[in-house]
């Protein structure tokens, strides 16, 4: 049997940012409440039915999503080369998550909401 299970959890943040070089009007200064969706799978289950806890991941995000919440997002060092678009959001988020999730877990997707009807999910290829 192959099992997978699939864990998904929700934060948010604000943060203003400007896309250089964009026709319209998101060239100028603007802002979002921003909706982070992080999906993680694993494949077994330890001793209490459990692939990895939700509480788990979301204090593995918490710190990340602290870093951007209420900032101008061109002023971070991650953003000073390239526009902080959703696409861009999204991948730093997940690079940056990646990194502290245990190895049996594997992070999934980043789906970041601009809006609640304007969203980008980035995986990893």
């Amino acid at each position: 049997m192959n099992d997978l299970f699939e864990l998904t959890i929700e934060m948010d943040f604000c943060a203003s940012h400007i896309l250089h070089g964009h026709p319209g009007k998101c060239a100028r200064l603007h802002g979002h409440n921003w909706t982070v969706e992080a999906t993680v799978t694993g494949k077994t289950l330890d001793s209490i039915g459990i692939a990895i806890d939700f509480q788990d991941v979301k204090t593995a995000l918490k710190p990340i999503i602290e870093y951007l919440d209420h900032y101008h997002l061109n002023d971070l060092p991650e953003f000073q080369n390239q526009n902080p678009s959703a696409e861009n959001v999204s991948r730093f988020i997940y690079q940056a998550l990646k990194q502290k999730l245990p190895s049996e877990i594997h992070l999934d997707s980043i789906t970041l909401w601009e809006t609640d009807r304007c969203r980008v999910t980035y995986r990893q290829g």
